[in-house]
């Protein structure tokens, strides 16, 4: 693997790190494409053919689970992990819990605006399970939803020869989730867009997913709301000294594992420390059990990168926005690092304990999506709603003013109606 030079090839890296994504958006797109029009074309029966296809369904199913198949799938997980995740769920209530947007009332003379924020009233978490299962993600999904006070929580998830993980189902029985389906990939995405056959259509989609979940959302954006870009995962270790060559290896396996398409990077001042991670990454790749899926993220979407000046890797880090990032060494330049969707500060704070039990949200923009977007909380789940009321007198101070702008902008039923408004005032 190439270790890149910062300062000798800025431009070359950053066209190498930033430009890699939309090659493979380009690959997904006309997939999804397909996927959406066979759908709209189909409805129901597409989902289910693809279900056969794609996750090996021995026989045509329900896409939704029934109380009865949730309960007895969920009764399989011991009592030691069932307290586990139970812990796992109260640490992300706890952090969540203070978050949502505050009510506000604001006054003029004349003029009142009220703010408050209210609910969608239908929510998708879609939770990712093609290669892995992931109680983790239906969690850090639900969880915020439920504070925000959405009031149909829904959970789709892909079933391998059309069964759920346990794991997941007792995640959500412990959530006291009922409407749960069977079908995963940008089939999925699709269907409770457009709510196809008896899937309902939805108000907000949220969750990580494969690239093609992520372009599926992409998509649907605008026909429903969506938390953000969460395609296949991101991260980058920043380490202003050398630190464990071990350590930082097993923290990039730990997200190359989630999936082929995964990019991690290192950052180092260090030659000799970058080549002693690569080392330890060569030393440790034999005892991994999703080897073959880590191989492939790291000799496709990963980078090695030398810097002599951390303020050009802070630059290039800031430029390709990273779902993760660890800072391991100088804590103080972490004021200057504005746009991963999570910073890790310090040699104690892996990011896969950010992915379990920190109580902070993994589901995090990728693909640069954080230089304008933040990971998944309450405020998602919410929109703000205004109440505005102006009296006679604000009426006549400032609707001249008014009319004379819609003047300016040539929309004159504007002014007409702003107008009528005074005149009625004044005749009361």
């Amino acid at each position: 693997m190439k270790v890149w030079d910062l300062e000798k090839e800025f431009d070359e890296f950053l066209v190498y790190a930033i430009g890699g994504r939309e090659k493979k958006r380009q690959n997904t797109r006309s997939v999804v494409e397909k996927v959406r029009d066979r759908l709209l074309a189909k409805g129901e029966e597409a989902l289910i053919e693809f279900s056969t296809k794609w996750d090996g369904w021995p026989e045509t199913l329900d896409l939704k689970l029934t109380q009865k198949e949730i309960i007895s799938e969920a009764s399989k997980i011991s009592k030691r992990d069932l307290a586990i995740i139970r812990g796992m769920i109260k640490n992300v209530r706890d952090f969540h819990r203070k978050q949502g947007w505050r009510k506000r009332t604001y006054k003029r003379k004349g003029l009142v605006v009220y703010e408050e924020s209210v609910p969608v009233e239908k929510a998708l978490v879609y939770v990712p399970g093609g290669t892995a299962p992931y109680p983790s993600s239906l969690i850090m999904g639900v969880v915020p939803a439920q504070l925000a006070g959405v009031s149909e929580v829904m959970v789709t998830t892909p079933a391998k020869n059309g069964k759920i993980n346990p794991y997941i189902l007792a995640a959500a029985n412990l959530l006291g989730l009922n409407d749960i389906y069977r079908m995963g990939g940008a089939q999925a995405i699709y269907a409770f867009s457009y709510g196809i056959g008896g899937i309902p259509k939805v108000d907000m989609i949220v969750g990580p997913g494969n690239a093609y979940v992520e372009e599926a959302k992409r998509d649907v954006y605008g026909r429903v709301g969506i938390d953000m870009l969460a395609g296949p995962t991101e991260l980058i270790i920043l380490c202003t000294e050398p630190f464990s060559p071990e350590a930082v290896a097993w923290d990039l396996f730990s997200q190359t594992e989630h999936d082929e398409m995964a990019t991690v990077g290192l950052f180092s001042p260090s030659r000799e420390h970058l080549y002693n991670a690569l080392k330890a990454i060569e030393n440790h790749m034999a005892s991994n059990p999703r080897r073959e899926i880590i191989e492939k993220a790291l000799k496709e979407n990963s980078y090695f990168v030398f810097y002599r000046e951390a303020k050009n890797a802070i630059k290039a880090i800031n430029l390709i926005a990273p779902e993760h990032m660890e800072l391991i060494g100088d804590e103080k330049v972490e004021k200057d690092i504005l746009y991963p969707g999570i910073i890790y500060l310090g040699p104690h704070t892996p990011v896969a304990m950010g992915d379990y039990y920190i109580g902070t949200n993994h589901i995090l923009p990728t693909g640069g999506a954080g230089r304008f977007a933040a990971g998944l909380s309450v405020n998602t789940f919410t929109k703000r709603k205004a109440v505005v009321k102006i009296e006679k007198g604000f009426l006549n101070r400032y609707g001249h003013k008014a009319i004379r702008l819609s003047e300016i902008e040539g929309l004159f039923a504007h002014g007409e109606s702003i107008k009528v408004r005074k005149e009625l005032a004044n005749e009361a």
